[in-house]
C-alpha cells in the first residue's frame, strides 16, 4: 500500500465515482449515528473516516496549478469525488484486515512500536484544538494506524510474494509500421502493390487508416493473428497481409525488440501481476462479508480546508514501515 496507490484509485474515483463498499448502498437505519460503514465485525467511525476526507482533500485540492477548490468547478461534485475516494480506500484497508484474521496475519511488536511512533508524530502534527474538534486522541489514531499497517503487512507478505520473473518474450516491445485499411479491396490491391515492389512508405502514406508514424507494442495489444505475424519478424521485414476480425494489416517491423521499453514493460507486468491479486482479494472480501454503508452520514462529512490542515496521515506511517 504506497502512496502511489492512493493517487490510483482516487483518480479511479474521480472519473467513475460511486463507492465500492461490498456493493451496496444501505439506509442509515441498519447502522449507527457515528458509524460510517460496517464490514464483517468490522466498523468504521466518523472520526477515521473524517481524517481520510480531509487528508485527501488536503492532497489533491490542486491538479498542477489549478485549484479545484477555487475555480470554474462544480465544488460539490469535486467534494463528493474526494469524499467516496477516500471512503473506498477505507473500505480496502478493512477489506486487507479481513483478510488478515482470515489468515492469521498480526502486526509484531515491532510493528506495533512502529505504530505508536506514527501515532504520537501524527497527534503533534494536528494539534490540540484540531484533535478535538474531530474527535480524535492518540488511542484513536492508534487504532486507525494499526488498520493501516496490518494492511501493509498484508500487501508486503501476500502481493510481495507474485513472481517478479518476467521472460523476454512476454515482455517484449517492438517498433513498426502498421498498415491498417478496413476495405477488402484495398487490402487485395496492397497486396499486389507490394508484391509488384511498390515502397511500403508510399502505401502508408496513402492508404493507412490508423497511424502512420513507428507505433511501439507489445503482447496482448493487437488480434492474435496480427501478433502473431508481427513477432515473428526480422529487422527490415514486411508481413503478409493479415485478415482479422476488424480489418486487415501489414507490418513493417523497424526494431523487433526495443529494449528499454521492454524493460519497462517487464516492471509493468509484475504491477499488473501484483494488482490483480489484491483487486482478487479485495473481490472474495466483498463477496464473503455483509457490509453496510451509511450513505446519510457519507454526504454529510466535511471536506473543508480549515477542519484539518496536515496532509501527513499517511506520509507518517508509510515512513515507519517504508522498507516493507
Amino acid at each position: 500500500m504506497r502512496i502511489k496507490r492512493i493517487v490510483s484509485v482516487f483518480l479511479c474515483l474521480m472519473l467513475l465515482g460511486g463507492c465500492t463498499i461490498g456493493e451496496k448502498k444501505i439506509d442509515f437505519s441498519f447502522v449507527g449515528p457515528f458509524t460510517v460503514f460496517t464490514m464483517g465485525k468490522l466498523t468504521c467511525r466518523k472520526p477515521e473516516a473524517q481524517i481520510y476526507i480531509l487528508t485527501y482533500k488536503n492532497l489533491y485540492d490542486k491538479v498542477g496549478d489549478t485549484d479545484l477548490f477555487d475555480g470554474d468547478f462544480d465544488v460539490s461534485r469535486v467534494q463528493d469525488r474526494i469524499t467516496r475516494a477516500a471512503i473506498n480506500h477505507l473500505s480496502e484497508i478493512y477489506m486487507l484486515n479481513l483478510y488478515a484474521k482470515e489468515n492469521d496475519i498480526k502486526l509484531e511488536e515491532a510493528d506495533k512500536r512502529r505504530v505508536s511512533a506514527a501515532a504520537v508524530k501524527f497527534m503533534e502534527s494536528v494539534g490540540e484544538e484540531d484533535a478535538q474538534k474531530l474527535g480524535i486522541n492518540l488511542k484513536k489514531i492508534r487504532k486507525m494506524y494499526e488498520n493501516y499497517a496490518v494492511a501493509i503487512k498484508v500487501y508486503s507478505q501476500v502481493i510481495g510474494a507474485i513472481d517478479e520473473e518476467v521472460s523476454e518474450d512476454e515482455a517484449r516491445i517492438m517498433d513498426a509500421y502498421v498498415l491498417y485499411v478496413e476495405n477488402k479491396k484495398t487490402f487485395k490491391k496492397l497486396k499486389r502493390d507490394l508484391k509488384n515492389g511498390a515502397s511500403f512508405d508510399r502505401l502508408l502514406a496513402t492508404y493507412c487508416e490508423g497511424d502512420k508514424g513507428i507505433i511501439s507494442f507489445g503482447k496482448g495489444e493487437y488480434p492474435k493473428e496480427v501478433e502473431e505475424a508481427a513477432f515473428a519478424l526480422k529487422n527490415g521485414e514486411i508481413s503478409e497481409g493479415i485478415k482479422a476480425e476488424d480489418g486487415y494489416y501489414f507490418i513493417y517491423c523497424v526494431d523487433k525488440y526495443n529494449e528499454e521499453l521492454s524493460e519497462e514493460n517487464k516492471k509493468k507486468i509484475v504491477q499488473k501481476r501484483k494488482d490483480d491479486l489484491l483487486n482478487k482479494i479485495i473481490s472474495e472480501q466483498k463477496g464473503e462479508y455483509n457490509s453496510h454503508l451509511n450513505e446519510n452520514l457519507v454526504e454529510k462529512l466535511s471536506t473543508s480546508a480549515e477542519d484539518l490542515e496536515t496532509d501527513e496521515f499517511f506520509t507518517i506511517i508509510e515512513e515507519q514501515f517504508g522498507g516493507q
